[in-house]
């Protein structure tokens, strides 16, 4: 008669699924691992639960000196090779770019920035646009640098379509949320708001990880991410709040959105993601026209 089989880890990296399944089978405890894009989920059988708990409760406390290095783990190093985040990096430059070249940087700051002003007008097109603006080489540089940081492990860990989307999702929220904030004709530009979702987006990915209760341990990302806002929000132009906000709405909505990614197994899902933001972002422009 077969067995039943109970998934009691998913969404492992490879380095820590083979080091559970090790410890299982040291244990003669019977495994089997399913693939999710780059991560794995753990089954073993039911009856074996309470055994196979246990077991990595023991090896845990044993290894308790090593625990932030087996968390730093989590994110693979190449996860920060992403060719969509490099097509982005391109895609901010080229804008930049062609707006220096043919000398309507100004222009179009005013027309497509952030200006909570003209969003309260109705023109909520700008929280978009405005994400792909810069005020200078250094701003963009910054910004690119804060992408490949952020928003590759992002894509690796969702997929280079819903990765996307919510990249776009969180920096438009942060934009409108600022624009409320000031309800005036405060001026905000950059993908710095984009890039703190990321940031929250990766510590939501944290602190959703598994079926653990919320502890102070399984917060430790949450702190760290305000850390690296106030790290990335030095400088004499650099809006404050815009960052704040590009964290937390990523950290809101990373709390949503990665259950349900896991959720969702579907070929179609990066693909439709993609071709939604595509359409988003060519109608954000074109309502400026």
């Amino acid at each position: 008669m077969t067995r039943e089989l109970k998934k009691i880890f998913t969404n492992l990296p490879a380095k820590k699924a083979d080091l559970i399944i090790l410890i299982l089978t040291s244990q003669n405890i019977e495994t089997k691992i399913e693939r999710q894009n780059s991560l794995f989920d753990i089954l073993i059988n039911a009856s074996d639960e309470k055994k196979a708990l246990l077991m990595l409760e023991a090896y845990q406390k044993e290894n308790r000196f090593f625990r932030l290095k087996q968390q730093l783990q989590a994110f693979p190093i190449s996860s920060f090779k992403s060719y969509t985040v490099f097509s982005i990096m391109g895609l901010l430059s080229l804008i930049h770019t062609v707006c220096i070249y043919y000398n309507i940087h100004e222009a179009m700051i005013l027309k497509y920035g952030a200006s909570a002003l003209y969003i309260f007008q109705g023109e909520t097109y700008r929280a978009i646009t405005a994400l792909f603006l810069h005020s200078d080489v250094q701003h963009l540089a910054g910004n690119i640098v804060g992408l490949l940081i952020f928003a590759a492990p992002v894509i690796s860990i969702s997929g280079y379509g819903t990765g996307s989307f919510m990249l776009l999702l969180t920096g438009t929220i942060g934009n409108l949320l600022n624009a409320h904030l000031y309800q005036t004709a405060h001026l905000s530009i950059g993908a710095s708001t984009a890039v703190m979702g990321a940031a929250g987006l990766l510590a939501a990915f944290q602190i959703t990880q598994g079926k653990r209760p919320v502890t102070l341990n399984n917060l430790m990302p949450l702190f760290a991410g305000a850390i690296l806002v106030a790290l990335f929000s030095q400088g004499e132009n650099t809006d404050v709040m815009a960052h704040v906000l590009g964290f937390f709405s990523g950290l809101g909505s990373g709390i949503m959105f990665f259950p349900l990614n896991r959720f969702i197994q579907s070929r179609l899902k990066d693909p439709i993601a993609l071709i939604l933001t595509g359409l988003i972002l060519l109608s954000a422009f074109f309502s400026g026209i």
